[in-house]
């Protein structure tokens, strides 16, 4: 396993965005060498930064050998940690107002307005969360 800060190692920064890729990473160097239970536990929590090691490392779920409950756990402190984020109307009214107070002197700020906003309406909208007079 690489050590904790090298190049090769996981990296976990403490967001919701980067846990999903640091949990796939650590998996596949843990299946690698046949990390099993607590072992398992024990070599992710490793990576961690000191918050985060706290965090972790005192979760009951920590103290047991069951992998699968452990992450279990730990991903309900990460709501969206699947990609799956939950966003809101007032997520979208937020982008908006941001917005409307800059000037977007080039097609590269609107394009970033664009961007920022589809990223909020598009899950809405899928999930029938706004209608129409939202768009």
């Amino acid at each position: 396993m690489p050590v904790h800060g090298t190049t090769d190692a996981p990296k976990f920064d403490g967001t919701t965005d980067n846990l999903a890729d640091f949990i796939d990473l650590y998996k596949q160097l843990a299946d690698d060498i046949g990390l099993q239970g607590l072992d398992r536990i024990k070599g992710i929590i490793r990576y961690l930064e000191r918050n985060d090691r706290e965090l972790w490392g005192r979760m009951l779920e920590a103290q047991v050998s069951d992998y699968n409950v452990f992450m279990k756990e730990v991903k309900v402190m990460y709501p969206g940690w699947d990609g799956k984020r939950r966003y809101a109307l007032s997520d979208l009214q937020a982008i908006a107002h941001e917005y409307a107070n800059k000037t977007m002197p080039s097609y590269q700020e609107l394009s970033n307005y664009l961007r920022a906003f589809k990223k909020i309406m598009q899950p809405l909208l899928a999930e029938d969360r706004i209608g129409k007079a939202e768009r």
